[in-house]
């Protein structure tokens, strides 16, 4: 899996690196997932910002990212939550020659988590996702990366604002996808 060069099969999907399967099955009776396993809890070390999830998956991912990419990040459904662990990882990788435009997408308005069973549809996203005025990413090669991908749409959507913004090719990541 390399993540944008000049090969990169342009198909609009999301790449996924493996499947997540939540810890709860019912939150309230206190049910736990039988599938839940180490990978599904790395996914949520990562989500509270543990440094040992974050140094995990930059030794997956870092091999597999072209020097010169855009890297961007989903926002968090809480537009007062700036920073986040997915963020924390792609400005790691930003680091190694790549571009650190992960905060370029902010959300404006806090929208219910979707695991907490909020909207799952792209027009929500759209509606409350912005992008950052002051920064340019006109002709960018752009890896859009988030943690969890469920329906896909906030990856969508977010694609649709850089593309909007002048990116000149976007590709959609996600660590897990929710099984």
């Amino acid at each position: 899996m390399v993540f944008v060069n000049e090969e990169w099969n342009n198909t609009g999907d999301i790449v996924v690196y493996s499947n997540y399967h939540k810890y709860w099955l019912d939150r309230e009776r206190k049910i736990k997932n039988p599938l839940f396993d180490v990978f599904s809890g790395r996914i949520l070390d990562l989500k509270e910002g543990k440094q040992t999830a974050i140094n995990y998956f930059y030794n997956l991912l870092n091999e597999e990212i072209c020097e010169g990419v855009t890297i961007c990040v989903v926002p968090s459904s809480n537009a007062e939550k700036t920073e986040s662990g997915i963020g924390k990882l792609a400005e790691k990788l930003a680091e190694n020659k790549r571009i650190n435009k992960v905060y370029f997408l902010q959300r404006t308005k806090s929208i219910d988590k979707l695991a907490w069973g909020g909207r799952r549809d792209k027009q929500i996203h759209l509606e409350t996702i912005s992008a950052v005025e002051n920064m340019d990413i006109t002709d960018n090669i752009i890896l859009l990366m988030d943690d969890v991908t469920t329906t896909g749409n906030s990856l969508y959507a977010c694609k649709e604002v850089l593309m909007e913004k002048g990116a000149k090719q976007v590709e959609m990541f996600a660590l897990g996808k929710a099984i």
